[in-house]
């Protein structure tokens, strides 16, 4: 695999922007690295990707200099294992509520002694067997991002627990599931998930972790930068292209009709 580029600047102190992408093509993280993210979340828990269009995606962000992170669908081995073997720079698990969940998916892309996951040499993370196994295993334990996605009221409630297992690099909030979680779905300025949130920074900076979260918009990603968040994911592709087309064709046509 790759040296990541997120992994490097998180630890320089940097802050890091990123994208989810639902849609399954090369070109998504080929645009995304041409216009600056450093980070593509490619997203397999709310899209339609299988694993081989995921392997080119990656294989693409890789060409370009961009981080891929690959969003499973849930904290299971055999997804986790798949993910990592594309030779991805990450992994993120949606819907971790306890530090058994969070073990499980250390244990999943960590090789021993960090962890226990499952080996062959002869895929694109081992450079189809051209890496010395010593060298991939080594390289694999110090790269990979390991991102756990904290968005229920009992992952809160957990939190320390959860953020004080060894391998883990980044917690990140999901503010529409959190809000879904309190009671309150779609208001993420409600008090319930703003605490929440707060409560996720503070949490990782006095244990040395990142936290990270999701922004549908400029306005927000800009009050999350501000309140300490380190690794941002803007919106996703598929509506930042309808955004960019609906503001085309108003435009297009306001002018035709006057």
């Amino acid at each position: 695999m790759k040296e990541s580029h997120v992994k490097k600047k998180l630890l320089k102190g940097g802050f890091c922007l990123g994208i989810f992408s639902n849609i399954p093509s090369p070109s998504i993280s080929e645009i995304a690295g041409y216009a600056g993210f450093d980070f593509i979340i490619i997203d397999m828990e709310h899209g339609i990707m299988d694993f081989e269009s995921v392997e080119n995606m990656v294989r693409a962000a890789d060409a370009v200099g961009i981080s891929s992170i690959i969003r499973v669908p849930e904290a299971r081995e055999s997804y986790i294992l798949r993910a990592v073997e594309t030779g991805a720079q990450g992994v993120q698990v949606p819907h971790v509520e306890d530090r058994q969940t969070a073990e499980l998916v250390v244990d999943s892309v960590k090789y021993a002694p960090l962890g226990n996951r499952g080996v062959s040499p002869y895929t694109r993370a081992a450079n189809y067997s051209s890496l010395s196994p010593t060298e991939h295993f080594k390289k694999s334990n110090e790269e990979t991002l390991v991102v756990l996605q904290i968005e229920g009221r009992e992952g809160v409630e957990n939190i320390e627990s959860i953020v004080t297992v060894e391998g883990v690099d980044v917690l990140f909030a999901g503010p529409y599931d959190l809000s879904q979680s309190f009671g309150v779905t779609g208001d993420l300025d409600n008090p319930l998930v703003r605490r929440s949130m707060d409560k996720l920074i503070e949490t990782c900076k006095r244990y040395g972790k990142w936290p990270g979260t999701f922004a549908p918009n400029i306005e927000r990603a800009r009050s999350w930068i501000s309140a300490g968040m380190k690794y941002l994911a803007y919106s996703v592709d598929t509506g930042i292209l309808y955004e960019s087309l609906r503001h085309i064709v108003e435009s297009v046509k306001s002018k035709k009709s006057d």
